[in-house]
């Protein structure tokens, strides 16, 4: 069965049926002279049924909305002899979030129809229900990985630390491993760390990727030698993991044991797991690595060159700056795009100049980044620039841009030209709009504070 989503419930074609179903309730409750509430949930409910799944679950949507009220009838149609009701209720249970339908829950897990468990075991990890780990433990043994799956995510909601061991044992299944690692990370169980790190021996690459996953999860100190030691495994999987895990631990302490391990793993012979050391190095905020992030400025992967492009962005210190204009020349646009986002995230005023070159880059995103860089920079000097670069672009959206510019860098030459442009008549509508809105800002008073004078 499709399980159909709120959003696929958005459009014309389901507003209507749902709007219809409402309105048909609000006759029969009228009709009856039964109250108007719950006359239109026991339609809804009886519409759970429908042939046609989008019914059932544009009704299924409406009881969710209602909420409370539509409980009890809910709990009651766990029990209809259509086993898609007894699936639309536990689903639309779970999204309500009343505690009272836990029991009922629990009872379906045994339902004969695994789409029905599977529901249940969603609804249970919705709700939180503790009293439900147990029997979701024992259900981790049913022979479909979906049920199995949702008991994993329910287990991990519930974060129960007696669940660990249970999804531990799953760290070698292919198909249900790594949502066991996660869940058991969701878990935090600090006596979970010492059996995970036993794993990171086993001879399971798969057993020990997941293990890595839970511990990167729990951030326990403790395990931090352990990944590190991982960083040469055999196997580039587990090192690409463990370079990843690296970049949960973001404490002074931590960032000292594994920083130069991780710019060593800059060297691997795999691009993949260089990569991942790259993006922790960045998020970590390493300046050590710098010199070695800008030496893959020019790396032909280009994965890898802009994971160094990000991680410089990330560390934001204007000592990258020099090399990262230099790799402006780059002939990939999405290259110059991503330098353009680092120099920005850098602040260095140096980049000025560049950025004002490429509002005649050849690439329009490019453009585009530029002169929203410009605006964030909040320097004068790039408004002369911003308005020539206006008398020729065409693209929309980088005029769009250029027009946001203008109205955060301020000052008198800039509303003199946000003024023609929200007068002209030949300008994109949408363009012409956002110079009003500019001009409003500016002429408020909230742009008095760029760094250089008009």
């Amino acid at each position: 069965m499709h399980m159909i989503e709120r959003g696929e419930l958005t459009s014309c074609k389901y507003t209507k049926i749902l709007l219809l179903l409402l309105f048909v309730s609000g006759l029969c409750a009228g009709c009856l002279g039964q109250d108007p509430l719950e006359s239109r949930v026991d339609k809804l409910v009886r519409n759970l049924g429908n042939e046609d799944q989008e019914i059932a679950y544009a009704s299924a949507y409406a009881l969710i909305e209602i909420g409370e009220p539509s409980v009890d009838s809910l709990i009651k149609y766990l029990k209809d002899e259509d086993s898609q009701v007894r699936s639309i209720a536990a689903f639309s249970l779970g999204r309500i979030g009343n505690p009272r339908a836990s029991k009922p829950l629990i009872e379906t897990l045994n339902d004969l129809e695994s789409e029905v468990r599977m529901n249940s075991a969603e609804a249970l990890g919705e709700l939180k229900a503790a009293e439900a780990v147990d029997p979701l433990i024992e259900l981790l043994d049913h022979d479909n990985d979906e049920v199995r799956g949702k008991v994993v995510f329910a287990l991990g909601a519930i974060g129960d630390p007696k669940a660990a061991d249970p999804l531990i044992e799953l760290f070698g299944d292919r198909e249900l491993g790594d949502s066991a690692a996660i869940a058991v990370g969701n878990l935090g169980d600090g006596k979970a760390v010492e059996k995970l790190i036993r794993l990171l021996d086993s001879k399971d690459s798969d057993i020990r990727i997941n293990s890595i996953c839970a511990l990167r999860y729990i951030r326990d100190p403790a395990s931090i030698p352990f990944i590190i030691k991982l960083l040469k495994d055999k196997s580039s999987e587990v090192r690409k993991e463990a370079a990843f895990a690296l970049s949960f631990f973001k404490e002074s302490g931590e960032i000292a044991q594994m920083e130069q391990p991780l710019i060593n793993a800059l060297g691997d012979d795999r691009s993949e797991v260089q990569e991942a050391a790259a993006r922790s190095l960045g998020r970590i905020g390493s300046k050590e690595s710098i010199p070695s992030l800008e030496g893959l400025l020019q790396d032909k992967n280009k994965n890898l060159q802009s994971a160094a492009i990000k991680a410089l962005g990330e560390i934001g210190d204007p000592e990258a700056v020099d090399s990262l204009v230099a790799t402006l020349e780059d002939e990939d646009w999405l290259v110059r795009e991503n330098i353009v986002n680092s120099l920005v995230e850098i602040g260095d005023s140096r980049a000025i100049d560049p950025l004002i070159s490429l509002l005649g880059d050849e690439n329009h995103k490019v453009r585009k980044s530029a002169a929203d860089g410009l605006g964030k920079f909040g320097d004068r000097r790039a408004v002369e620039p911003l308005l020539k670069a206006l008398e020729t672009e065409r693209e929309r959206e980088v005029r769009q841009s250029e027009v946001l510019a203008l109205g955060e860098l301020g000052g008198q030459q800039a509303i003199e030209g946000l003024s023609r442009i929200s007068t002209d008549m030949d300008e994109y509508r949408f363009v012409r709009t956002t110079a009003e809105g500019s001009l409003e800002k500016l002429k408020g008073g909230e742009a008095g504070n760029a760094s250089s004078p008009s």
